[in-house]
C-alpha cells in the first residue's frame, strides 16, 4: 500500500484527538494505517519530526490562507487576532498546545511565519526590532502557556466548586476573593481579559517613551 506524507500527518492528528499526545507513537500510527513502520520512516524520520509536522498542520487549519505579505496593519488589532487565532488553532485538538508549543520552526514553518509577520507589523508601527521581538515573545508564549494550562487543568467552574467544598477562604482569602470575582466567567472571558491587559501594557509602554526604529 502506497502512503502519502499528508495521510500520515492527518492520521497522527486523529490519533492525538482520540488518545492524547502520549498515545501518538509511530508503531501505533503504522497499525492504524495498516502499513509497515518502514513506510512511515520513508516520509518521517522520527516522532520528533512527526510532532513538528503535526504542529504545522494544526496551524495551517487556521492560517493556511492567511496573507503573510500584508503587514501594513494596526499593531494592536493584529496582536489581538494573533492571540485568539493561535488559541483557536490549538484548542481545536486535544493537547494541541503541547504539540504546537514544542514545535521546531524549521519544520513548523507556519509558526515561523507568524513570528516574522508579527515582528514586521510591530516594526512598521514604530517599534524597534528588539521591542518587536520582546512583544512577540510575550504574546505567543502567553498564549502557549495559557492554552497548555487550559487543556491540562480542570475548567474554571471546577475551581469555583472546589472553593465552595474546601472553603479556601479560611487560609487563602485573596484566592477566594479572586475566584468569587470571576464567578460566571469562562476560560474565553479570562483569556480575552489577559490579552487586553498585554496590549494595554504595550500601548502604555509606547506612550511612556519615544520609539526608535532600527
Amino acid at each position: 500500500m502506497s502512503i502519502q506524507k499528508e495521510q500520515i500527518i492527518q492520521a497522527a492528528i486523529t490519533l492525538l484527538d482520540r488518545d492524547g499526545l502520549e498515545g501518538v507513537t509511530l508503531r501505533r500510527l503504522a497499525k492504524e494505517l495498516d502499513i509497515k513502520a518502514a513506510s512511515i520512516y520513508w516520509h518521517i524520520a522520527n516522532k520528533e519530526e512527526l510532532l513538528d509536522e503535526m504542529a504545522n498542520a494544526i496551524l495551517q487549519e487556521h492560517f493556511g490562507t492567511f496573507d503573510f505579505k500584508n503587514d501594513k496593519r494596526d499593531w494592536a488589532e493584529w496582536l489581538d487576532i494573533l492571540a485568539h487565532e493561535l488559541r483557536a488553532a490549538m484548542v481545536a485538538h486535544r493537547e494541541g498546545a503541547r504539540v504546537v508549543a514544542g514545535a521546531h520552526p524549521d519544520i513548523a514553518l507556519t509558526l515561523l511565519k507568524l513570528w516574522d509577520f508579527t515582528v514586521r507589523v510591530l516594526h512598521h508601527n514604530g517599534f524597534s526590532y528588539g521591542q518587536a521581538m520582546a512583544i512577540t515573545v510575550t504574546v505567543i508564549n502567553f498564549t502557549f502557556g495559557s492554552v497548555i494550562e487550559e487543556q491540562a487543568s480542570p475548567p474554571l467552574t471546577h475551581m469555583i466548586v472546589l472553593n465552595e467544598q474546601l472553603s479556601f477562604g479560611e487560609e487563602f482569602q485573596a484566592t477566594t476573593a479572586a475566584i468569587e470575582a470571576v464567578r460566571g466567567e469562562d476560560n474565553d472571558t479570562l483569556f480575552n481579559t489577559s490579552v487586553r491587559i498585554i496590549i494595554n501594557g504595550v500601548r502604555a509602554e509606547l506612550e511612556s517613551r519615544s520609539i526608535n526604529t532600527d
